[in-house]
């Protein structure tokens, strides 16, 4: 009986030295909810994921939730804050050849940022998934400088024989995904925006990589594209030769 009275005194303590605003923050959680839909209005499968819209003096992991009937979504529990708000279509769903969705948590949607208030049930946010274009990049192998590929669903694995990467407008690096390998060479695709700069950077430890017009491309070298539609979007080759 003792024991269960110092027990309870105790959670009296704890429980008046938690600040009023914790309590306050716990139940003023907010929500946010909407659809992703294509640039024709039709409703898609996806993963989207929230994360605060700038640096905070905390760790704050994103969020993410699949999409439900017709292309809904929630994300409840929320604190007060400015929210960005990303999308990574199925790849199950149809598009035109050419004209994939883009994976906007990689380059970014154009969408603004999403300002929530304590406790705010934010509700019929519609994200609009863009299409963009598959870029093919061809890299030929003549010598045989590289080993046998394992084929992923992910981005393909950067290895001192080739590093295959793309460089945003921000700055960033992206890799491309490895398609296919045969004797003559590998195969890679992405799906990139339109209308964006983007820039090709190709290196190896063992061969000296040339572009498409026979020069050779050093480490700070990048091969440039910017297509204002998928049509003007050709693929990109480059040669591999053994260093000797």
């Amino acid at each position: 009986m003792v024991l269960l009275i110092r027990f309870l005194a105790l959670i009296l303590i704890l429980a008046a030295l938690v600040p009023d605003g914790a309590i306050a923050q716990s139940s003023a959680a907010g929500s946010i909810s909407g659809r992703i839909l294509s640039e024709e209005d039709r409703a898609l499968h996806a993963t989207l994921t929230l994360s605060f819209a700038a640096a905070r003096g905390y760790p704050a992991p994103p969020r993410r939730v699949l999409t439900g009937t017709n292309g809904t979504f929630t994300f409840s529990r929320l604190p007060a804050g400015k929210y960005a708000l990303c999308a990574q279509v199925a790849v199950l769903e149809s598009s035109p050849a050419n004209c994939p969705y883009v994976d906007t948590c990689a380059w970014g949607s154009g969408q603004s940022p999403i300002d929530l208030a304590a406790g705010q049930q934010l509700a019929g946010i519609v994200f609009t998934a863009p299409k963009g274009a598959w870029l093919n990049v061809r890299v030929a192998d003549p010598d045989h400088v590289l080993p046998q590929a394992v084929p992923t669903k992910g981005p393909a694995g950067m290895g001192p024989e080739l590093q295959l990467i793309l460089k945003g407008p921000d700055g960033l690096y992206r890799h491309a995904r490895f398609a296919s390998q045969d004797n003559g060479g590998r195969d890679y695709q992405v799906a990139i925006p339109l209308k964006t700069a983007i820039g090709i950077k190709i290196t190896s430890t063992v061969a000296n990589p040339f572009d498409q017009s026979g020069n050779q491309i050093q480490e700070k070298d990048e091969v440039g594209v910017q297509p204002a539609t998928p049509a003007e979007l050709g693929p990109v080759s480059f040669t591999l030769h053994r260093k000797q």
